[in-house]
């Protein structure tokens, strides 16, 4: 909040909760930083509280790892595992939404006992639902006019009326060579944003706050080159000009962190998290490449599949945009909707040109994540469940082992495991059936063929030199925290127990995760209640269809953000 915007609570009416999630925080970058005093209110915040690391879902990805926040049961058992869903008895997917979730999510805890919720900007929280408090949807979710944007319903319109015109997502999508222009963009929606939670929290005040930055990650993904000297085509003379662009973003929540604190004073408890951490991405990997390469995956052997295959090969496509651009039109394709582009661009190689029958396994998502083509399961599937499928991931997993970084020889492929190793619950037929990350999460994945390229590791798309990694932050202050206890082995399952415990709630016994009591003062710690109760009963769900061009909205930004491999 702004000097001279904070609202005045009254004492009485003060929180006793406020969580702020600071998407993919790494203490790589947060650690220097806070001890060269350039986050001087986190840093305020470690020394009275506690703090340490937290451990992401496997892999670490945004929806899986708030989902699993807000539920406190692994993706198994929430249902929730990437930004994708295979549609049942289909090779195409669907893009998830809280509705989707399959286990009880935080608010509906506070809703019963009494408590008024505000919820901000969850990355994938669509649709809102009735709570006493308030709920406005995040990065995917479709158009902030649709009907399931907000609670109240009228939410929106009041905002635009006493704060502008209403928008959740960057306007500007990153190039190299427009840095300021999206980091100006970044920054104009954070303050955007901050001016909306100071009015929210003035006339809409609640008990507890979820409050999500997602800046914190769209800035790493895009300037995590500018930062590191090291990075593969580092360029002195143009990326050192934006070598605290990351560092602005995390100063800016650093600010509005203190202006809480001393909005709400010391009667709240505070958390500071985030879903995952971050790192350098050098690349991708070409997954069903590799797959079609060593006869796991085989494509269709019809005219158009093989006029296909030779135009990815001979990389006609792209050579004559490079050469277009070189002449200086390559700026006509900005007068092409991005959709339309990338429509364009799979309809020469896509899941439709695989041969079903003669495939056994095949990738998708942004990580490393291959399913087998099962029978009962695929809609063509050809592996039998049972001894051929524990073959078929066994296989995959040993070659997997076995295949070197093709520049140093050093291993490609690190933290292979079986998803019944990872994950368990009702839901685990919906995991990947191997899953790994590659060089430790310095490369990501792709679903595209990539056949245009040398071998199986191509250029980062999207220009992201920045992705995801399993740790991250988690920093925790406040009446019912000790001072200088140091977190270990927490888990992001870990707090929706860790929020009941704080704000004198029960806590289920049948949670994946379980209060972070290590942190607690002794007078907190012997406040935490378990409770047992029914696990056979399913929760409900709120799954519901998006229009058509919902869909390609919420798909367009995503795949901006380079989160849909």
């Amino acid at each position: 909040m702004g000097t001279g915007s904070t609202p005045k609570v009254d004492r009485d009416a003060a929180p006793g909760l406020v969580v702020l999630g600071w998407d993919a925080a790494t203490w790589d970058l947060l650690s220097p930083w806070v001890a060269e005093g350039k986050l001087p209110n986190l840093a305020r915040m470690m020394e009275s509280g506690s703090y340490g690391p937290i451990r992401s879902t496997s892999l670490p990805v945004s929806p899986a790892a708030w989902s699993t926040i807000i539920t406190g049961q692994n993706p198994a058992r929430h249902g929730v595992f990437d930004w994708f869903a295979r549609k049942a008895d289909s090779y195409d997917v669907e893009y998830v939404h809280t509705g989707q979730i399959k286990a009880k999510p935080i608010w509906e805890y506070f809703d019963e006992a009494g408590l008024r919720m505000g919820v901000f900007n969850l990355p994938m929280l669509y649709p809102a639902v009735p709570i006493d408090g308030f709920m406005l949807s995040g990065l995917a979710a479709p158009d902030a006019s649709s009907n399931g944007f907000a609670y109240p319903r009228g939410l929106v319109e009041e905002l635009e009326e006493n704060v502008g015109p209403f928008w959740h997502a960057e306007t500007e999508v990153y190039q190299y060579g427009r840095e300021e222009a999206y980091l100006q963009n970044v920054l104009d929606l954070w303050d955007y944003q901050r001016r909306v939670m100071d009015y929210l929290i003035r006339r809409h005040p609640c008990d507890v706050y979820l409050l999500v930055f997602m800046q914190t990650d769209h800035v790493q993904h895009k300037f995590w080159r500018y930062l590191d000297t090291a990075f593969p085509g580092y360029d002195p003379e143009v990326d050192a000009w934006f070598s605290d662009a990351i560092l602005q973003v995390y100063q800016a929540v650093d600010s509005y962190l203190g202006d809480l604190m001393a909005c709400f004073g010391e009667e709240t408890n505070f958390i500071v998290l985030s879903d995952h951490g971050g790192g350098p991405v050098h690349g991708i990997m070409y997954i069903n490449r590799w797959l079609y390469e060593i006869g796991m995956l085989r494509m269709r052997g019809d005219l158009s599949t093989r006029l296909k295959l030779w135009l990815a090969r001979t990389d006609l496509i792209g050579r004559a945009y490079r050469m277009v651009s070189k002449l200086g039109l390559g700026k006509i394709a900005n007068l092409v909707s991005k959709p339309a582009r990338n429509q364009v661009l799979n309809a020469f190689i896509s899941f439709d040109d695989i041969d079903w029958a003669h495939t056994k396994a095949y990738a998708r998502g942004a990580f490393g994540q291959i399913y087998v083509n099962l029978r009962g399961r695929e809609p063509g599937g050809i592996v039998e469940p049972g001894e051929e499928y524990e073959h078929v991931v066994a296989w995959l997993i040993e070659a997997l082992e076995k295949l070197p970084h093709p520049e140093t020889g050093q291993p490609l492929i690190t933290d292979i495991r079986h998803r019944a190793d990872v994950f368990s619950g009702p839901y685990l037929e919906n995991a990947a059936d191997v899953i790994f990350s590659i060089q430790n999460y310095l490369y990501q994945s792709s679903v595209r063929m990539g056949l245009e390229s040398d071998g199986i590791l191509g250029k980062s798309e999207y220009e992201d030199s920045g992705g995801h990694r399993p740790e991250g932050v988690i920093v925790m202050s406040g009446p019912g925290i000790q001072e200088g206890a140091t977190i270990s082995d927490a888990s992001v399952a870990d707090i929706l127990p860790t929020m009941l415990a704080l704000t004198g709630l029960p806590v289920p016994e049948d949670l994946d995760g379980r209060p972070l009591s290590q942190a607690f003062t002794d007078t907190q710690r012997r406040t935490i209640q378990f409770v047992s109760r029914r696990t056979d009963i399913p929760q409900d769900s709120l799954t519901f269809d998006l229009a058509g061009e919902e869909l390609a909205e919420i798909e367009d930004r995503l795949r901006s953000l380079g989160y849909l491999g």
